[in-house]
């Protein structure tokens, strides 16, 4: 027989039953969900809480006594640096490089710079142009300057000038670029290049060339009634086209570097201009167009001449185009 009749028997085991994975699963994030969200609510501003008032201010009146102290004391200070640099750099060394024509003391003589000078404080433009109007070979002037005490003079010259008269007959000296560098004389201008056709007017040394400008030719003649009759003939060339002209022709001889050969260059006729090249040649270069092209195809063919030959060199290109005519002296 049963021994407990009145009690219902137990089956399976009497430990509690296993939650599922999923609803364990499920219950960690529902729990992460709400960690999270309680963390920010911390983190968020408490609702209600008054947003702290921005105070406006007016600005600091202007001082006029603060600006004035700190200009007084910028001023103090430049001062102080200008003093104390004059004490320590003076001029004690002065050297000159790039002169040919004249020699390093005939720089030096007249730049008006003299030892126991601020090095730093000496005024370039007026030691360059002391030097340039006492010497007029110089064309261009640059200083360097080495601490503690040496100036360094830096010349640039104009080695090759050319020969042109003035208004009233005078010879003057001029370099390509048409700077008027001195008054010349005749025994200073017989073995330079002469420009013929063209004058200056009223040069100056260290300026611009100016070219004189010609009047219209005035002629008087008398018609078949007896009548004088005055005839007015305009000028169909200035002065400056034919100065120019012979600027270029000059440019180009120094780019083939025969400057020293050519003796004269005549731009009486702008579109007849004659060059001379020394006593052996007389180049006709026709008018003022492709000077330069006319002046190498120049030299090439003389080049390609005998020492004894001499005649006239065609190079206008008006009768031969593109060639150079030859045409021996008879």
């Amino acid at each position: 027989m049963d021994p407990i009749p009145n009690k219902r028997r137990a089956y399976g085991s009497s430990k509690p039953k296993k939650e599922p994975a999923i609803s364990r699963l499920a219950r960690s994030v529902s729990g992460t969900i709400r960690k999270l969200t309680e963390k920010r609510k911390r983190k968020s501003p408490r609702q209600g809480q008054p947003t702290p008032a921005v105070i406006y201010t007016e600005p600091a009146a202007f001082s006029r006594n603060r600006l004035v102290v700190q200009l007084v004391t910028v001023v103090a200070v430049v001062l102080a640096l200008t003093v104390g640099l004059s004490v320590f750099f003076k001029v004690e060394h002065i050297y000159v490089s790039g002169a040919k024509v004249y020699s390093e003391s005939a720089i030096t003589e007249v730049c008006g710079i003299s030892k126991g000078d601020n090095l730093l404080t000496f005024s370039h433009a007026r030691a360059a142009a002391l030097i340039q109007a006492n010497r007029p070979y110089v064309r261009e002037v640059r200083f360097g300057i080495k601490l503690p005490d040496t100036v360094n003079i830096i010349i640039e010259e104009d080695d090759v000038v050319y020969a042109i008269k003035d208004e009233t007959g005078q010879w003057w000296l001029m370099n390509s670029s048409g700077r008027v560098v001195t008054q010349g004389t005749s025994a200073t201008v017989a073995n330079k290049t002469q420009i013929l056709g063209v004058n200056l007017d009223n040069p100056v040394p260290n300026e611009h060339a100016v070219a004189l400008e010609s009047a219209p030719a005035v002629t008087d003649t008398t018609d078949p009634t007896g009548q004088t009759v005055t005839e007015i003939t305009p000028v169909t060339t200035t002065g400056a086209q034919r100065l120019d002209a012979a600027l270029e022709i000059l440019k180009a001889l120094e780019a083939n570097d025969i400057v020293g050969s050519a003796a004269s260059v005549d731009v009486s006729r702008i579109d007849d201009i004659v060059l001379w090249y020394g006593t052996r040649y007389q180049v006709n270069l026709g008018d003022s167009t492709r000077l330069d092209y006319k002046i190498a195809c120049m030299n090439s063919v003389i080049a390609q001449m005998s020492e004894y030959q001499s005649g006239v060199l065609d190079c206008s290109f008006t009768i031969w185009e593109n060639q150079v005519g030859y045409t021996p002296f008879s």
